[in-house]
């Protein structure tokens, strides 16, 4: 008994590391320190102090860390020859920290990885560190905003009445600004940050569902979530958690074993409903509304400005369509795309490595999904595992447009890992009792 109630401690003490760690995923805003360059902020911080924690079982946190190695082998390798690739065209020339940046982001991406797949996919984990995502952006800027003399209240108002640069500018920009004690400019790209981490916490808080129960609390706390999003006034994450939301919804009812037809269409029908409802809002016309609209028009400046990019890109790659331009920036940034700008930068081969790891990722993502929705028996976890299936698709669709070259940031890469880790404990889950102790089942899970 002795022994075992440390190892339990342990284990707790382990638990509650992923949790915190799940908990940073949307405070990306709040740095801590500068070290040579880079700024160490608190997410990044809580990954780091996971990995400590893990000390405290290293042999089995090795052990559970060898066996994700062959289930992200398939889109790993490229994606790491990619990077190597890049580096050697941009030798001697500063590449922006971007392969730095990309290298650190899979570092605590697998450190999470490990933690989930050592504490056994636990549901409840999964649950608390996405609560604790949503409710601690919340509480936090909430808590900077009081300090300003403003509330949540105050910018849900003022959006409701038409005003969005009070949102931005006004709210959101001093609450940044508050966090990091720079009253500089706060960039684009640190929004977008934080709604990534705001869906995928979304995500991970609805697979943590246990119960076979309609998950209400779940979709009150989505409706929340979906308010902040639109409230922070990123386009790209907000389409995507349209897709995220009765992508969901659709597999869910196609794993149900009877009726699963009938409630698809009914659920497509008041999907099609709601869109016809929103519409007709957007014709009718409000305050609110109206922003929305403009937004998604696709005519503003943003739009604009990425297509300029992609001409870009490609006038630099049909001058040099073997070894690449190097880093080329346009009116001070990067490429927003992934597969344009390893072109540009790297050359053909890295483009070659990079498409061939996305299209290995999202060939096993889609194997996935194909076994979860046609073999009622292969997933065991009692995790959600339509929730599981839509972690990845934000990366999936953020590096067609996103900034830093289009490459995934730390949400995308925890999303991404996490994905892979649940899919192997899954395949642990489904070994018999005897041999569950020995972790290499790699193969088992994507086979």
């Amino acid at each position: 008994m002795s022994a075992a109630r440390p190892d339990g401690v342990r284990m707790r003490l382990i638990g509650w590391a992923l949790v915190l760690a799940l908990a940073g995923l949307p405070l990306t805003w709040i740095p801590l320190a500068s070290l040579g360059g880079f700024d160490l902020t608190l997410p990044y911080a809580l990954s780091i102090a996971l990995g400590a924690a893990l000390l405290l079982r290293v042999l089995r946190a090795m052990l559970a860390a060898s066996a994700l190695i062959p289930a992200v082998t398939l889109w790993l390798v490229p994606y790491l020859a990619y990077l190597f690739v890049l580096k050697l065209h941009l030798a001697g020339l500063p590449d922006n920290g971007m392969i730095l940046r990309q290298l650190f982001f899979l570092t605590c991406g697998g450190t999470i990885a490990t933690a989930i797949l050592l504490c056994g996919g636990e549901a409840r984990l999964l649950r608390r560190g996405g609560f604790a995502a949503l409710a601690g952006f919340v509480v936090v800027a909430e808590i900077h905003a009081r300090q300003l003399g403003m509330s949540w209240l105050d910018a849900v108002t003022r959006f409701l009445s038409g005003d969005l640069n009070f949102v931005i500018y006004k709210f959101l920009r001093p609450i940044f600004q508050s966090a990091s004690g720079d009253p500089g400019e706060v960039p684009a790209s640190l929004k977008n940050a934080v709604s990534g981490g705001m869906l995928i916490a979304l995500v991970l808080f609805r697979a943590g569902h246990e119960s076979a129960a309609r998950d209400s609390r779940g979709w009150v706390v989505t409706l929340i979530t979906l308010v902040i999003l639109v409230l922070l006034n990123t386009r790209s994450v907000l389409l995507i958690a349209a897709l995220v939301l009765p992508g969901a919804a659709i597999i869910a009812t196609l794993r149900r074993p009877s009726h699963s037809a009938n409630r698809l269409v009914v659920k497509l029908l008041i999907g099609a409903l709601a869109l016809a409802l929103g519409a007709m809002m957007l014709l009718n016309g409000s305050a609110a509304t109206d922003l929305i609209e403009s937004r998604f028009t696709f005519e503003d400046a943003s739009t604009g400005g990425r297509f300029a990019q992609f001409s870009f890109a490609l006038a630099g790659i049909e001058r040099h369509v073997i070894a690449g331009s190097g880093l080329h920036e346009i009116n001070g940034l990067l490429v927003h795309n992934l597969f344009l700008g390893a072109w540009l930068h790297g050359g053909l081969l890295a483009f070659l490595l990079v498409l061939l790891s996305y299209c290995a990722m999202i060939g096993l993502w889609g194997r996935f999904v194909a076994r979860i929705v046609t073999q009622r028996g292969y997933w065991l976890l009692p995790v959600r595992a339509e929730w599981v299936a839509m972690l990845p698709v934000l990366a999936f669709f953020r590096v067609w447009i996103a900034g830093d070259a289009g490459h995934p940031g730390y949400p995308e890469w925890i999303s991404i890992t996490g994905f892979f880790a649940l899919v192997l404990a899954n395949a642990q889950a489904r070994r018999p009792v005897a041999r569950r102790a020995s972790y290499p089942v790699a193969r088992e899970a994507f086979a």
